[in-house]
Formats: structure tokens, sequence, C-alpha cells
């Protein structure tokens, strides 16, 4: 778990939405480059001791990368402490989309009509996993999306989350050449048509 010094603060003052849920869990949107630091350190923490990943890659301080500063995120906090997150980024061609390079050549012209959003860094505390996070982050992203104007979602998900997904509306289009990060856990491709 992640404490968070001054995020929710940042939040609210940037007029970002947040929503209560049950139990005293909040649900956080917006867009804050003050925010991504702790996100990253929080991916890892909640990663770092699960069946299947890379422990080299989990001994780092943070999981960050180029797409974090411009794309959108979602916090669930409780008592000011990340439990769960997730991110949602837009982009013209599917070339741009996180692990694109995992991609075959016949996916491409599935991926035609643009914008795209992908769905992506989805992670919840093992602690607070049974809640349905991720279905609640899952929606928010979709409706974001949609109100965005994009055309489809791509999404790469693990064995875990393909029910949940299909349940959504989303379509399997194939199993994938696993992460590095994550070398021992089917990788997948999944899209949505908007």
């Amino acid at each position: 778990m992640s404490t968070l010094p001054n995020v929710i603060d940042v939040l609210a003052m940037e007029k970002h939405k947040t929503t209560l849920l049950p139990d005293g869990f909040e649900l956080s949107a917006g867009h804050s480059p003050d925010l991504i630091e702790e996100v990253g350190r929080f991916r890892i923490k909640a990663w770092r001791n699960e069946n299947g990943v890379d422990p080299l890659f989990f001994s780092k301080d943070a999981w960050i990368d180029s797409l974090d500063q411009n794309a959108r995120h979602w916090i669930i906090t409780k008592n000011r402490i990340i439990v769960a997150a997730a991110r949602l980024s837009f982009h013209e061609y599917v070339e741009e989309v996180p692990y694109a390079d995992f991609l075959h050549e016949e996916h491409l012209p599935i991926f035609s009509r643009s914008p795209i959003a992908s769905i992506n860094r989805l992670v919840v505390d093992p602690m607070f996993r049974g809640r349905g996070f991720s279905k609640i982050l899952d929606n928010e992203r979709i409706k974001a999306a949609s109100q965005h104007g994009s055309k489809v979602i791509i999404a790469f998900p693990q064995l875990s989350r393909l029910n949940s997904l299909e349940k959504l509306g989303f379509s399997l289009i194939s199993q994938l050449k696993n992460i590095p990060e994550m070398p021992e856990r089917p990788f997948f491709l999944m899209k949505l048509d908007l």
C-alpha cells in the first residue's frame, strides 16, 4: 500500500472527480502529473510478490512509462492510501499503444479506426481484491473513452481478466507472447468497439 501525502488534496484542487464508494473507499479520476510517481510505486508494491512476475523488474521503486504523463488515471483510496489504480491512454494509431510490438501483422487492420483508447496498468492491492474495484475502474475507463470519442478500446489482459472484460462487451482476439515483466503469466489481446 502507498500513502498519499497531499495527493488527494492535489486532486481536489485540480477539480478532479471524486466519488464516494461503500465502506469508506473513494474513487478519484483525472490527470495529475503529481500523482504519477505515487501510482508507479503502488504498481510495483502491489505486483511484487505475485506468481509469474520478473523479480528483477519488480525490485524497482516504480513502474512508470512515457504514456503516464498524458494518460488519464483513476485511483481508489481508503484513508488516503491507494488500494487500486488504472490508466486510460489515447492513441491515433495502434502502433502507439502499450505493447504494440507484441501484436501480429493480422491484428493491425482490426484497430484501423481511430482514435484508439487503451485500458492498461490496472492493479489492485492483494489485500483489497474481490471487492469489485476492477469492474468499477473498467466501467469508468470505458465511459471516459466513449466520451473522448474513441472508436475502439484495446486491452492486453491476463488470463484472470478475460471473463470480466467479456462481460463488459470485449471480444477476445488472441493470445500473445508473454510480456517480460510477467514472463510466466499468459497475455491476451481484446477489443471493444464503441
